[in-house]
């Protein structure tokens, strides 16, 4: 049971994942611009979930953070944890990425720092960290070295706590909030990132499921889940239509349901997550395909792809 507790959190922020594993495809040659904007969003939802990850398997498994034995051995692709300020207060560990490990397709460079800001255990409810991140870049080795780079801070904030009660059917909820992360792109344009977002999940015969909701309103528009500015100097914001739902038993990169739309001065792209190979939402069992659709303004034209998962 004790090991199973450690790796409660370590496979809860691992959910968020599912939208590196599939890359959409180009979606219009009318206005390569929503494209590109369609893909920054995935890549840069992506790699700070990725990133969460991290994050977590480095605290849950370090005494300074609520631990009660000494560090565990731990192993973070690419990445060594310096953990010699663990009696600051507020206790910090860093993460440094060494910039020449492969890692599933993907070699990442410079530096995350987490406190814990808020509460004595992770695991316990009201917890905080704050993960600050200096040039913390994530090349995509298959996509011909094209990558994001992150410069800012974001919070994550453990609302219910993820403990024994989990394992007994209460919900584990955890808060994320970034403002002014500056996001930098292959040709070094830059992107302006902020999100709130809560995700919740639940564990019944021995399959866990995660609802990921957005979690603030900006100007009277409700379930925000991101905006900013994109790299073409434009302002955008994502709405997540209805949560991003997924689990074990069909995979984090397959959503058995979801809709967002992004949205700019220019153009609008809208995923619908959780349809079968002819389009149609399912009723049960997994989902193989999503629908991407976009509207550019100027000149006014639309369209959509159903694309595979897969």
């Amino acid at each position: 049971m004790k090991n199973i507790l450690k790796l409660i959190p370590v496979v809860i922020l691992a959910v968020l994942i599912c939208s590196a594993c599939k890359k959409p495809a180009s979606t219009t040659t009318a206005n390569p611009n929503a494209s590109q904007h369609n893909q920054d969003v995935q890549n840069t939802k992506s790699e700070s979930d990725n990133s969460n990850t991290d994050v977590n398997t480095a605290v849950t498994n370090t005494s300074g953070f609520g631990k009660n034995s000494a560090s565990e051995a731990l192993s973070i692709c690419g990445a060594t944890i310096d953990s010699s300020h663990m009696a600051a207060s507020p206790p910090y560990l860093v993460l440094n990425y060494d910039g020449t490990t492969p890692c599933n397709g993907r070699i990442r460079s410079g530096q995350v720092k987490v406190e814990l800001v808020a509460g004595t255990h992770w695991t316990d409810a009201g917890a905080q960290l704050q993960v600050t991140y200096t040039n913390y870049k994530v090349v995509f080795t298959n996509l011909n070295n094209a990558y994001v780079m992150f410069n800012g801070t974001k919070y994550l904030t453990d609302v219910s706590g993820i403990g024994l009660s989990f394992l007994l059917g209460s919900p584990a909820t955890i808060r994320e909030r970034t403002y002014g992360m500056t996001v930098t792109f292959e040709n070094n344009q830059t992107s302006s990132w902020n999100d709130a977002r809560l995700s919740s999940w639940t564990y019944a015969a021995g399959v866990l499921s995660a609802t990921v909701s957005a979690d603030t309103t900006i100007g009277g528009q409700t379930n925000v889940d991101s905006w900013g500015q994109t790299r073409y100097n434009t302002s955008f914001t994502t709405v997540m239509n209805s949560p991003w739902i997924s689990n074990s038993a069909c995979g984090w990169w397959a959503p058995i349901s979801g809709q967002y739309t992004s949205s700019t001065t220019d153009f609008t792209v809208s995923a619908t997550l959780g349809l079968n190979t002819s389009g149609a939402a399912i009723t049960s069992g997994c989902a193989t395909n999503f629908k991407l659709s976009w509207t550019i303004e100027n000149p006014s034209s639309s369209g959509s792809l159903l694309l595979s998962y897969y």
